[in-house]
């Protein structure tokens, strides 16, 4: 059954972020992603039990040269998007992250709503403040 809702809620969310504007792709496991900002870096809705986040997803930052040129403007990104960011450089592994969390759960339908606005906001201000940076740099 929480497989079911899960799958439920990311495909209207999908849906709702397409007729929002977004760029998105079908939906995963327990994700919702955009198509790339420049090769190898995307945002996406991320959904668990007790919380959903919008990640900058930046799956091939080995010299971590993506997330630094973004961490040394964090302070001006954070206030423009509204949200206390996590940043998380993930030692050992290739992908850095950004995120921005929501401590509310999907098996709560009655949320969805606010939920799914929440998340579209938010993509759209990481898509707004990441994506020229990225662009430039790329």
């Amino acid at each position: 059954m929480p497989d079911e809702v899960l799958a439920q809620y990311l495909a209207i969310f999908t849906e709702r972020a397409k007729e929002a504007g977004l760029d998105m792709r079908a939906p995963g496991q327990n994700w919702a992603p955009m198509r790339d900002i420049v090769p190898g870096s995307h945002i996406s809705l991320s959904v668990r039990r007790d919380a959903i986040q919008v990640n900058l997803n930046n799956e091939r930052d080995e010299d971590r040269a993506r997330f630094e040129a973004l961490y040394r403007d964090r302070s001006t990104i954070q206030a423009a998007i509204g949200e206390s960011l996590a940043w998380e450089k993930k030692d050992g592994r290739k992908k850095t992250a950004i995120r921005a969390t929501l401590s509310r759960g999907f098996e709560d339908r009655g949320d969805w709503d606010e939920q799914h606005r929440w998340a579209i906001k938010m993509m759209r201000a990481f898509e707004r403040e990441f994506g020229p940076r990225l662009r430039s740099s790329a």
